[in-house]
């Protein structure tokens, strides 16, 4: 961009690879602009770094900011001591994205890591009031929740499956924590009231007009008719369970059937294995008459095969021709 004096980042991003995150995060620190971050929708996972980098990081009131440990993906077999090694690399890993977050935030490190380790959500005021970002902006933010596996957030597709716990502040309703203030005053809690962040048992055990006044409000805004919270509940959890299934007896080289499965045409755990057994049965019936078509193209069948009567009788035996003269007293 050469010598500007400011840089907008516009960040709608569920994260991905940690490396390249801290790339961007210090080529933008490394410049002497004023870069102001602008977070669209959501910014979850390495996408949060890049934020870090900005003089100024607003968000949405409707926005979503989450942070947790970093993963790596393994394929193969491995040592105890492999793996000792690999953990050890995420600790390190973790600590690097610990100290981008100190550098905005007042929270200490033992804090960040905590939030980290339990896959922590924030909405756009909280991400404010716990110092990852320095302000809100009033963008609002068209969220479409297709399944309860993937939501598109300003025409960005989420899948919610790669992550531990779901964001359901992106669907309208909370997730594992709740903030209640003093705009909740007319809800009988006091004005002076510390702002405090409770886990939603606690909540609901404390404020239970709230919380089901607020749990109705849910079930109508996340659905497009009315259903009974038990209904919803259920297929939420049955959709999951399927999904978990389904991934549970996928083979190496069946992916993409299985994407099949439970993503465009979903069907049953059952339906699917039946559909893996009959796939295995297609490659292995295919590299049988791969073989057997190898077999007639190669020529083979036309070689005639002849003895060398293992160097015996009148034929030649150069090999044997060696060994005389290399061992004679052996021979």
């Amino acid at each position: 961009m050469g010598a500007v004096d400011e840089i907008t980042v516009r960040i709608n991003s569920g994260g991905g690879d940690i490396f390249a995150a801290m790339a961007i995060y210090t080529r933008l620190k490394d410049h002497a602009a004023n870069v102001a971050v602008k977070i669209d929708g959501w910014c979850a996972s390495a996408a949060t770094i890049i934020a870090m980098a900005g003089d100024s990081i607003e968000i949405p009131t409707g926005g979503t900011f989450m942070i947790h440990d970093p993963a790596a993906g393994m394929l193969g077999y491995y040592t105890a001591d492999e793996l000792k090694k690999v953990a050890g690399e995420l600790e390190t890993i973790k600590q690097s994205i610990v100290n981008c977050y100190m550098t905005v935030t007042d929270k200490s490190e033992e804090e960040i890591k905590s939030l980290m380790s339990v896959e922590t959500y924030f909405t756009g005021e909280e991400a404010v009031n716990a110092g990852f970002c320095t302000g809100l902006m009033f963008t609002d933010v068209e969220t479409q929740v297709e399944n309860a596996e993937r939501i598109i957030v300003n025409s960005v597709p989420i899948n919610l499956s790669a992550f531990n716990t779901i964001p359901k502040g992106l669907l309208g309703c909370t997730d594992n924590h709740i903030t209640t203030g003093s705009d909740n005053k007319d809800n009988n809690i006091k004005d002076d009231e510390e702002e405090t962040i409770l886990i939603l048992d606690e909540f609901k055990a404390k404020y239970p007009d709230i919380a089901n006044a607020y749990k109705n409000e849910v079930i109508v805004k996340a659905t497009e008719g009315e259903i009974k919270e038990a209904d919803h509940t259920a297929a939420v959890d049955a959709e999951r369970a399927r999904i978990k299934a389904i991934d549970e007896i996928t083979l190496l080289g069946f992916e993409d059937l299985a994407d099949k499965a439970k993503y465009e045409t979903p069907i049953s755990a059952e339906a699917f294995a039946i559909q893996m057994v009959a796939a295995q049965k297609k490659v292995g019936k295919d590299f049988l008459n791969n073989r057997e078509d190898d077999v007639k193209t190669s020529g083979v069948n036309d070689v005639t095969p002849i003895s060398n009567k293992g160097g015996a009788g009148d034929d030649d035996d150069p090999f044997g021709d060696i060994i005389d003269k290399m061992y004679p007293d052996v021979k």
